[in-house]
């Protein structure tokens, strides 16, 4: 089992001083989000790391599951269209046949 205790301390901040998961979002993953937006995002985030870090069998910490969890999992649509990749990816990918 994987320790969460520095999730409990955030999660005791956050309800203390309401509003922060915007501050905290931008910090760890370098998004701009509303408030409103911040506050659903917060959740799929925690849940995110729970998730990759028992897949890893490791804690992967708030900052790498925030970045991928916006990198890869919520990403906004007008970035997932083959023109927002940098082009060594499509040329990778069209190198061996997968569609980018």
């Amino acid at each position: 089992m994987i320790p969460f205790k520095l999730d409990y301390v955030i999660e005791r901040t956050l309800q203390e001083r309401p509003g922060e998961e915007q501050g905290i979002l931008k910090r760890l993953a370098g998004v701009k989000l509303s408030p409103a937006e911040a506050r659903a995002e917060w959740p799929r985030v925690l849940e995110h790391k729970w998730f990759v870090s028992e897949r890893l069998g490791r804690d992967i910490g708030l900052r790498v599951a925030a970045i991928d969890y916006f990198e890869n999992v919520r990403l906004p649509r007008h970035t997932r269209t083959s023109k927002s990749h940098a082009p060594w990816l499509r040329r990778a990918t069209q190198a061996h046949g997968v569609m980018a």
